[in-house]
């Protein structure tokens, strides 16, 4: 068993996934049939961590209702952030429930590459991604293969490696010190505390830190980025059981849930139907149809449907 916790902040609300987001913390919603926390905890236990701490918020209860049912097999905690007080502040959430070496990875990013080397290497290490516009981001800034300095959406960025949402640090109690000296100098950037800044006092503490490169990484905060992380994830994980094939017509990829019951439907291409969802006389394409969603009769394209927003 990995020696690691994984610290995942899932606390957010998703303001710009709205009204998906009205019944369910963000992390929750589903792509290629899946909610997304089940996509990040499948890289999560592929790294051989099996201690997973929860830093959760708005709709809670969803969330840890989830986990513990799909996922009795891992050790999870759960720990509360009351207020939206940033990245930073999620983290240091965590504080009092781990101990040793964390592995930290944002509730709302698939990751595209093996997180392996984030953990089984000797260094304190931050997965990056060489990006096009690394304003919009958190940068790292090198000297040869380490690390020198972090800045949060720079005007005028050091580098164009962008940080992904993935962090490996070998003895959490120095990252947690930083986080607390950061709170304490009530540094913020609009209004939230930020981990970048956690991550300059670890450098100026003369902490090592190394990038680790990785393809991609999804961030799924709009409807837009969802349908084409969907489409991406299901040329790769494309599932439809053969009982589906009989009476509808599927054109690859899609994936549908063994649970889910679909009736004389023309589905495809990159359609997902994730589990208890019920279509009967429907025609959909690059469509994400979320758990318990029922649709009779519908004809869509480039949406996700659930049964909340119908």
């Amino acid at each position: 068993m990995n020696k690691y916790t994984a610290i995942i902040p899932v606390a957010g609300k998703g303001v710009r996934l709205l009204p998906f987001t009205q019944h369910c913390p963000k992390t929750m919603l589903d792509v290629a049939g899946q909610p997304i926390i089940s996509h990040i905890l499948r890289q999560v236990e592929q790294c051989g961590i099996r201690r997973v701490v929860f830093v959760v918020g708005y709709q809670k209860e969803v969330l840890i209702a989830y986990v513990r049912s799909h996922y009795p097999h891992l050790e999870t905690v759960f720990v509360e952030q009351k207020e939206p007080k940033g990245l930073g502040h999620a983290v240091y959430m965590a504080k009092p429930v781990v101990t040793g070496p964390c592995f930290i990875i944002l509730g709302d990013t698939i990751i595209d590459g093996d997180l392996l080397p984030l953990v089984k290497g000797e260094k304190n290490a931050v997965g990056v991604k060489t990006v096009a516009d690394p304003r919009r981001f958190g940068v790292v800034e090198l000297k040869g293969t380490e690390i020198v300095g972090f800045e949060e959406k720079p005007a005028q960025p050091k580098s164009n490696l962008a940080l992904i949402g993935a962090y490996s640090f070998l003895e959490c109690s120095q990252l947690f010190s930083c986080l607390e000296e950061v709170i304490a100098s009530g540094k913020t950037v609009k209004n939230e505390i930020q981990l970048t800044d956690a991550l300059s006092c670890l450098l100026q503490r003369g902490t090592s830190i190394v990038p680790v490169k990785m393809n991609d990484w999804f961030d799924c905060g709009t409807v837009e980025i969802m349908l084409q992380t969907n489409q991406i994830l299901l040329r790769r994980h494309a599932h439809v059981p053969e009982k589906f094939r009989a009476n509808n017509q599927i054109s690859a990829p899609c994936y549908i849930d063994e649970s889910a019951v679909v009736e004389n439907c023309v589905l495809g291409p990159y359609v997902s139907v994730s589990e208890g969802a019920v279509l009967k006389n429907c025609r959909l394409e690059d469509a994400i149809v979320s758990r318990e969603t029922h649709l009779e009769g519908k004809t869509a394209s480039h949406l996700i449907l659930d049964k909340y927003s119908l």
